[in-house]
This record gives C-alpha cells, structure tokens and sequence, in this order.
C-alpha cells in the first residue's frame, strides 16, 4: 500500500481491519476482488466493536462508544430508505470517520445489512458488564449475534444467498464455532478488568465445556460445508483457526483464564491460505 493509499479512507479502513480482526482481514484478501472492499471492511467494524469491551475500562464509556455505532447505524438505514444529496454533488450524509463512512457506503450499495450489523452491537454489549452469560442459552445467543450474523455478511459479501438453507445451516454452525472460540480468546481480559462474563469461578468447567462445544459445532460446519455454494469459501476461512486457537488453550492449562491464547501471525496466514488452497476448512 502506498503512502497516498494509506492516508486514504480505504488505506485506514484496510490498517483497521488488520490490526482488529487479522482472520478475517486475512481471509478478505483471499476473496474476489468485487467482494474484497465489503469484507475487509466488514473486518475492521466487526473488530471495532468487538475490542469495546475490551480497552474500555469504565462500562458506562463502553456502552456510549456502543451507542455511538447504534446512532450511526440508525442514520444510514434512514439515509437508505431516503438518500440526501448536495445539489453541489457532494455527499452531505457523509459522517467523517473512514470506518463509519465505509460501513455507510457499503450499506447504501446493497453489499451489507444494517441489521446485522447493529446485532453485532447489541451483541457485544453482553460483555460490557459481568455475569451476563450465565443464563441457559446465553453463550449460543451472544455467538449467533456476534459471529453469526458476522459470517453471514461475509457470505452475502460474496454474492450467495445466505438464507438458503444450506449456507444457513453452514452459517449458524461457523458462528457457534468460531464464537466460543473468540470467547475463550477474550475471557483473559474480560477477567481482569472485573468483567468474567459467565458469573461463576468455576471457569475451568466454563473453557472445557466451550472448547468441547466448538470442536462439536466446527464438525457440524464441516459437514454443512458439503452442501454450500464454493463460493462461500473465503468468508468461511476463519474456521481454519478453530483448531489451532483450541491447542494454543490446551498448552496453556490453568493459566487459560489468565492468559490469552494466541497463534503466530505467521501460522495464521498459513493456515487460511492453505485452507483457501484445498477449499475446505
């Protein structure tokens, strides 16, 4: 990227989503270059809202940046159903922050679903405050919301249909997956700024069960892979991490509630390239 780029609201927007959401960044530069711009953009704002629970320590600041993302979704489904143009030919809709405006934008062409992508939001608000995971049901809801509807944006990125019922199946099962995961990568932190999610001390039970449930749900998606369009492939990539990030959690034993478990950038590319390559997860 050159230095003219970089300054570029799509040079931000791309340095974004690299440094928020890297699998997903990773896997946008693997997809046709027609849905590349969408998904990479889906990156960085499915990063941003996902770090808000994580750097912003005080909840009440967390839920205005949340409501932010709220208002700013609010205006351009109004602006939707309704555009406001210049007389000039300038965009006076636009709202000043790259991310923002290429959310906007993207939504405007037709290329993502303001819904989802305030489910997104929504969903995250569940980790601003402890304990809000406990109930039956709970850790499923917040992973259909968050990387559920996040896989599904992907797909439709992509041009396929993600409501027929074979990416739907495909699509519930990635979130549910991909979802426990990033929540045991999250717990660490989650746990030292006072915010265990799960509302109880036994979370060595908590990352067992999760870990056990991903590997289940990653079969399932495996299997439901079979049945979808090849071209969903690039917004499914992801899910070639499910099983690196889970041995990253085996290496660290105990220490897993207080460490993050990571895996190499290196290992990362490698394993969704080559996942790319043979076009299956």
């Amino acid at each position: 990227m050159d230095d003219k780029d970089r300054s570029s609201g799509a040079g931000v927007v791309r340095d974004e989503a690299r440094v928020l959401d890297y699998d997903r960044y990773l896997a946008a530069l693997l997809a046709p270059v027609s849905a590349r711009h969408n998904l990479i953009t889906l990156a960085a704002f499915h990063g941003e809202i996902a770090r808000i629970p994580q750097q912003v320590r005080e909840p009440t600041m967390a839920e205005i940046r949340l409501q932010w993302w709220r208002d700013v979704l609010d205006e351009i489904a109004t602006e939707v159903t309704a555009p406001v143009r210049a007389e000039s030919g300038e965009d006076e809709a636009a709202i000043g922050m790259p991310l923002a405006d290429a959310v906007r934008r993207a939504v405007g062409a037709g290329g993502m679903d303001v819904a989802l992508l305030g489910s997104i939001v929504d969903t995250y608000d569940h980790l601003i405050y402890g304990g809000d995971l406990a109930a039956s049901g709970a850790v499923s809801a917040f992973a259909a919301g968050s990387q559920g509807a996040a896989f599904s944006l992907g797909v439709a990125a992509l041009g396929e249909d993600a409501g027929a019922p074979e990416c739907d199946a495909l699509i519930a099962a990635a979130g549910q997956a991909y979802g426990r995961v990033q929540l045991l990568r999250a717990l660490p932190v989650l746990c030292a700024l006072g915010r265990n999610p799960f509302g109880t001390n036994d979370l060595d039970a908590v990352v067992t069960e999760l870990r056990t449930e991903a590997l289940a749900w990653l079969a399932e998606a495996r299997a439901g892979f079979k049945d979808a369009p090849r071209g969903v492939l690039p917004a499914m990539l992801p899910l070639a991490l499910v099983e690196p990030y889970l041995k990253a959690f085996e290496r660290l034993g105990d220490r897993c509630v207080t460490t993050e478990a990571n895996v190499s950038p290196l290992t990362r590319v490698w394993r969704i390239y080559w996942a790319y390559r043979r076009g299956r997860f």
